[in-house]
């Protein structure tokens, strides 16, 4: 079997090799090298993603660290909740004042993503605000049970803001490469 394929070869060597004719010239294939360095990313994307980020990462590390600091079996009392109620107004009035000071974003969906999030957090500094008002004005049961309500309403931009660099579209190389540059987008 050997011999046969060998002798084939052989055959097909000398037909051509005899038949006068010039080889064909090699086929000419032009490669381009992907980049294999990540694409520079762009500084102002990078400044808009932390700064989009350093605002709820912000206001989540500042309730997270102003709860470590409570004392546990406190009694809930009228000053004491609305003690509470205007630190959480400050937390959260001080993510919207970040998110509003943002630029547009570079990053398509940006400004969608952005409003959300002022969306939140204003509805929470809103009940915050509102709950210490009343609590200011009365006293009473129902008054207590509204700020109660406020506190819960603080807590609902921590629980339900998603992880923001998905919800974001960072479709391209240069995305990809600013989003890996803020430093912010990493919760601590």
């Amino acid at each position: 079997m050997k011999t046969k394929l060998l002798l084939i070869a052989l055959t097909l060597f000398a037909t051509t090799a005899c038949s006068g004719e010039p080889p064909a010239a090699p086929a000419t294939v032009t490669v381009t090298p992907s980049s294999s360095t990540p694409a520079e990313p762009d500084a102002k994307t990078v400044a808009w993603l932390d700064g989009l980020c350093g605002a709820v990462y912000g206001f989540m590390k500042a309730s997270s660290d102003h709860a470590t600091k409570q004392r546990s079996g406190t009694e809930v009392t009228r000053g004491a909740l609305k003690e509470e109620l205007g630190v959480r107004a400050g937390f959260a009035g001080k993510a919207v004042d970040d998110l509003a000071a943002l630029p547009p974003s570079p990053i398509p969906g940006g400004d969608t993503v952005r409003k959300s999030l002022v969306d939140q957090y204003t509805a929470a500094r809103d009940a915050a605000a509102a709950g210490k008002q009343r609590l200011e004005k009365s006293g009473n049961q129902a008054a207590m049970d509204a700020a109660i309500k406020a506190m819960e309403a603080t807590q609902k931009p921590i629980t339900g803001t998603p992880d923001l660099l998905p919800s974001l579209k960072i479709e391209t190389p240069e995305l990809r490469a600013a989003a890996a540059a803020a430093r912010k987008c990493v919760p601590a």
